[in-house]
């Protein structure tokens, strides 16, 4: 009985040995691995990379975030909380302020950071507004408005003080502004605290 001889060659991928493979093996392993390598290789460069793309993105992100506007009506937001909660007296000095224009037949507001001088419960001349650079400059420079005359004619206490705001002033341009001493807003009201039972008090 005769048996088939296995079939036996030589190849350049095994230095010329022979081998009982078939023909072709050698290439085939060769190939294998080195497409195996390379896939190591992408998903190693991709685990490496993908949390630096994504710190990329969170840097982007927070170069490219903007202040937050200002809500259509802002001045109505200030005067609600000044209303509901009142002011404290403001003292002598310099202090901050928020400057609020009012527009009434649409409704609008504009408010600006400032700041301004009290003397004996009363506000001096001139209001300054703060620049984008942090600089400062007189209102009527920054906005080219001025207090409507007649109004400023009729008013005797133009520069008081109550409860962390000016009066409500009539610009030359039918506006209406109002200056707000916010570091001086009174704190927010405490809620009551509720009793618990009568068995949580009670110890005998």
């Amino acid at each position: 009985m005769s048996s088939e001889k296995p079939l036996i060659h030589t190849s350049p991928y095994n230095n010329g040995m022979k081998s009982y493979f078939p023909k072709g093996i050698f290439r085939y392993l060769r190939l294998k691995t080195l497409h195996m390598k390379t896939n190591y290789t992408l998903l190693a460069f991709l685990f490496l990379i993908t949390p630096l793309l994504s710190l990329g993105q969170q840097k982007g992100g927070q170069q490219k975030a903007t202040p937050q506007t200002s809500t259509s009506d802002c001045f109505k937001e200030w005067y609600t909380i000044f209303r509901e909660r009142g002011g404290k007296p403001v003292p002598d000095g310099t202090h901050n302020v928020v400057l609020t224009l009012r527009n009434t037949s649409d409704g609008t507001s504009k408010c600006f950071m400032g700041k301004v001088e009290v003397a004996e419960g009363r506000m001096k001349p001139p209001v300054m507004v703060e620049k984008e650079d942090g600089s400062f400059d007189t209102f009527r420079a920054m906005t080219g408005l001025q207090m409507d005359p007649a109004f400023e004619k009729s008013t005797l206490d133009l520069m008081s003080i109550n409860d962390g705001m000016s009066i409500n002033f009539k610009m030359s341009d039918m506006e209406y502004g109002r200056i707000f001493f916010y570091d001086f807003l009174n704190d927010k009201p405490k809620g009551r605290k509720n009793a618990p039972s009568p068995k949580a008090l009670i110890k005998n």
